[in-house]
């Protein structure tokens, strides 16, 4: 099975946090600890190394100067579409083995864990209100 490439050796966290700010757009380093599960350190570690290699920015509120934002850069953007593509053209090429009953069976399961994904994220929602 053909691995994906990872030309920029960015860690499986790392590009975690290049799509959670894709979706998400802005946000504190605190949020990234929170999506991750891990401590702020922790989270301020990984987005270094992507701050180096100018796929993220740091900014700073002009209402609060110790606030600090995360967002992603032209080039990191760039990044998650590249890695968007070759995690699809990976995944087309597994799909595309199975016969029609197997993947009636695998979009089901899918079903089913997005419908458990959408409730897990509904009581976050509710948890935090």
């Amino acid at each position: 099975m053909k691995t994906l490439e990872n030309p920029l050796s960015l860690g499986n966290g790392q590009i975690s946090v290049l799509m959670y700010l894709n979706q998400i757009k802005t946000c504190k380093v605190n949020d990234v600890a929170k999506f991750l599960g891990v401590t702020s350190g922790a989270a301020t570690g990984l987005t270094d190394k992507l701050v180096a290699l100018e796929l993220i920015e740091r900014t700073r509120q002009e209402e609060d100067r110790r606030v600090v934002l995360l967002t992603l850069t032209a080039k990191g953007k760039a990044i998650v579409g590249q890695i968007w593509n070759q995690r699809k053209a990976w995944f087309t090429g597994i799909v595309g083995q199975l016969e029609e009953s197997q993947l009636d069976v695998v979009l089901e399961a899918f079903k089913l864990l997005y419908d458990l994904i959408q409730d897990k994220q509904d009581q976050n929602k509710e948890v935090e209100s």
